[in-house]
């Protein structure tokens, strides 16, 4: 699942190589205005503001330029707060009942549409800030900030293919052999069963377009979000999201012992706790 949020992201290219010209051009003398630094910016954020700021950090920026950003992600964090709280609250709710031993879907449904409102409401001020940034960065700067983007995208798709998410789980609740076969088994039935009523990779495939193209219109000197990538169907994408998740809890939870399910509702406990859920 890991995974295919990051493909839907949609910044996973190759990073192009970066040269040098052998051209000499004569600069205008540095001044407190011109002069710019290498810093990861909004080194206290979360989640994607904080793979942004981090990105920024191989961007030369003036001082100016760095006040702003870090404004920018100021306000983006107290704008997710909510969306945080919402997602810790069905974590914490999931947890409890992966440790009883049944997941009841009714029962989520008020978290879950708590989560949604939350990022609905967060939606237009991200997009605007995502255009301010835009407007903030110079043509050089701003393809300097997409080639850091797909290079980091790039490393955490490489980390999970050496540590897949569910290969953790497993070694963390400390399955069977047996256990990993019937769990295995049970989750490709699910996916033929989705194939069959119409899902497939299309939407992942979409969602990594939709990315893509994101990220080149950036780099041009017209860029507006709603041209390029129109508001998302928030209620759509978490609800498949969720529907995802839970499914797989549901295929999982008569497998697991008694004992096995504490360690999983612990783990959701700690998913819920950390700032940086994606």
């Amino acid at each position: 699942m890991l995974k295919r949020s990051l493909l839907a992201l949609g910044f996973v290219l190759a990073v192009p190589a970066l040269g040098c010209g052998s051209s000499v051009t004569s600069e205008p003398p540095m001044t407190a205005d011109t002069a710019t630094t290498k810093a990861p910016v909004a080194a206290n954020a979360h989640g994607p503001v904080k793979l942004f700021g981090d990105a920024l950090g191989d961007v030369p920026l003036t001082a100016s330029q760095r006040t702003q950003i870090e404004q920018l992600a100021t306000d983006a964090e107290a704008r997710h707060a909510d969306a945080r709280a919402a997602r810790k609250d069905l974590l914490t709710a999931l947890a409890s009942q992966v440790q009883a031993g049944q997941v009841d879907r009714a029962s989520l449904q008020p978290k879950i549409d708590a989560l949604v409102a939350a990022l609905q409401k967060a939606q237009p001020g991200d997009c605007a800030a995502f255009e301010q940034l835009h407007a903030i960065l110079g043509p050089e700067q701003r393809t300097e900030f997409v080639d850091a983007i797909k290079a980091r995208i790039g490393s955490h798709m490489g980390e999970m293919r050496d540590k897949h998410p569910m290969k953790q789980w497993a070694e963390d609740l400390k399955l069977s052999d047996d256990q990993r076969a019937q769990i295995k088994s049970a989750i490709k039935d699910r996916m033929h069963a989705a194939a069959a009523a119409g899902a497939s990779h299309e939407d992942w495939s979409q969602a990594k377009h939709r990315g893509e193209a994101v990220m080149t219109a950036f780099e041009q000197d017209r860029f507006v979000m709603d041209e390029v990538s129109p508001p998302r169907d928030v209620q759509a994408q978490v609800a498949k999201m969720t529907g995802h998740v839970l499914g797989l809890v549901e295929v999982a939870l008569p497998v697991l012992t008694p004992e096995q399910r504490v360690l999983a509702a612990q783990k959701l406990v700690e998913r819920a706790d950390s700032l940086d859920l994606p």
